[in-house]
């Protein structure tokens, strides 16, 4: 018992005002926040801009405000996802279920799949018997051959999945990757392995694989369907491959550039000598819902790989079961354990970017944006070489394309403007329309330009502005390849650029 005056003086704090709170904030971000909503009102009450709807115009707005915010600030993802679609409600005056469209779509239930699938692999020992496996394997602990071997198997099964559930496969295998260096995080090294393995194994090279093949990626089925129908062109899954043969160069080209960037040649996964014989010692067994999961993972591959052939699932769908047959009682996976390592901010997210996408498109800010870019080049740009006009065209139709998500969304917008403007500046149908699409899904410029790469950059915690370094360069590179190569490679097999 303390004598009287001998007690500890109990200092209460005064919270802080508003003002203060504001004053703690810093100061690029908060000048990048008021310069969004800025630019947001801007468009929505400034003079119309001519060929644009006043609705389009308060979207585009929109647009602009959500890529200030995510580039200058770390906005949490989850209001971010919900905020983006209230605005077209309450700005864009688009009904409820037409701006929140988006958390219906197949590709929002897909990543809800793959999210679960990856927060089971976390809150099991599963992830880290999976990885230590993925380690034994390669035997070897050094990050450029754990994440070339992923990529190999992301190559193996590129022809059986579409891009989206190929990384709804490899989430949680990245996830257990990393969950081998669990309490290091704040290292630098850490950091840049995380993102790698990240950015490589489930936004970019299910991307790289699905361009060969034409049922892996649904620009390539619409332009299929489109040059048929337009063009009388037919294009059948082994025409695909032929005629897309040399895009498997550019493999080994993101996996050199990502590995680069991110300084890991010499890189092994840190403590992992010592770190792998404790664990294998520690996990024991494998215990049955362990076993029940990989078995429910058995059975949504096999959907995925019969969709349209053994059964009308859709991607998303299957992604549904996927997750119900994981919680059926006799898996006995506890979902009270499960669903603290869901990543819930970016589901949202990814929801919010994709009902943005679709009322750019909607909205006519899509065609706006392509015919106040592109239609000039059919007088400006006569007499120049093919492959500048093919250059030109290819990034100047990226800026447009930037703000959509969905793979579908950017076929079905581009590719019949693409056919009509080959038509315009003189060019066949099939090689001009199949290197512009090519370049416009290798669209690494913004993070919500691929449903895939957009779900591996929200796992791996970068911000946009680092995506957008790392991915700007990679786009680049990436589109050069494709234009130049296949515009030597497309005339040797008898379709010639010009007309």
């Amino acid at each position: 018992m303390s004598l009287p005056g001998n007690e500890t003086p109990v200092i209460v704090q005064k919270p802080k005002s508003f003002w203060e709170e504001l004053s703690d904030v810093p100061k690029t971000e908060l000048y990048g926040i008021i310069l969004a909503f800025v630019v947001l009102f801007g468009f929505h009450l400034g003079p119309a801009l001519p060929g644009l709807k006043a609705q389009g115009q308060t979207i585009l707005g929109i647009f602009l405000w959500f890529m200030i915010i995510m580039i200058v600030s770390e906005s949490n993802k989850f209001a971010m996802g919900v905020a983006t679609p209230m605005l077209l409600v309450v700005l864009g005056k688009m009904k409820i279920p037409e701006a929140y469209s988006a958390f219906s779509s197949d590709a929002f239930f897909l990543a809800i799949g793959a999210f679960a699938y990856a927060a089971v692999m976390m809150a099991t020992p599963l992830g880290k018997r999976i990885a230590l496996v993925i380690t034994d394997l390669f035997r070897s602990v050094k990050v450029p051959r754990i994440a070339g071997g992923l990529a190999l198997a992301d190559v193996g099964i590129s022809g059986f999945l579409p891009t989206v559930a190929e990384t709804a496969v490899f989430l949680p295998l990245a996830r257990g990757i990393n969950e081998l260096m669990k309490g290091k995080e704040e290292l630098d090294e850490v950091k840049r392995i995380k993102n790698c393995i990240y950015l490589l194994i489930c936004g970019i090279m299910p991307l790289f694989t699905a361009m060969m093949t034409l049922t892996s990626h649904f620009p390539n089925i619409i332009m299929a369907g489109y040059l048929k129908d337009m063009k009388g062109i037919y294009i059948s899954w082994m025409d695909w491959l032929v005629l897309n043969l040399p895009l498997w160069g550019l493999i080994p080209v993101a996996f050199i550039y990502t590995v680069s960037y991110f300084k890991l040649w010499k890189a092994e996964i840190p403590g992992a000598s010592e770190e792998i014989p404790k664990m294998k010692q520690e996990l024991g067994k494998i215990t049955w819902p362990e076993k029940w999961a990989l078995l429910c993972l058995a059975i949504a591959l096999i959907l995925w790989m019969t969709e349209g052939k053994l059964h009308n699932f859709s991607t998303g769908m299957t992604a549904i079961i996927l997750v119900g047959l994981l919680f059926l009682p006799w898996g006995k996976l506890e979902f009270n354990k499960i669903y603290p390592h869901m990543m819930w901010d970016v589901w949202v997210l990814l929801g919010g970017a994709i009902s943005l996408g679709t009322a750019l498109h909607k909205s006519g800010v899509v065609d706006w944006m392509v015919k106040l870019m592109l239609e000039p080049l059919g007088s400006a740009i006569y007499g120049l070489p093919p492959i500048i006009i093919l250059t030109l065209v290819v990034f100047i139709s990226h800026i447009p394309r930037a703000g959509i998500v969905s793979a579908a969304a950017m076929g079905a917008m581009f590719i019949p403007m693409t056919i009509g403007l080959a038509d315009k500046l003189g060019f066949n149908a099939l090689p001009f329309t199949l290197i512009v699409i090519n370049c416009l899904s290798y669209s690494f410029f913004l993070p919500m330009s691929i449903t895939a790469f957009f779900i591996g950059w929200g796992a791996s915690g970068m911000s946009m502005g680092e995506a957008i370094k790392f991915g700007t360069p990679l786009t680049i590179i990436s589109n050069i390849y494709c234009i130049v190569v296949m515009s030597i490679w497309l005339p040797l097999l008898g379709y010639p650029l010009m007309m």
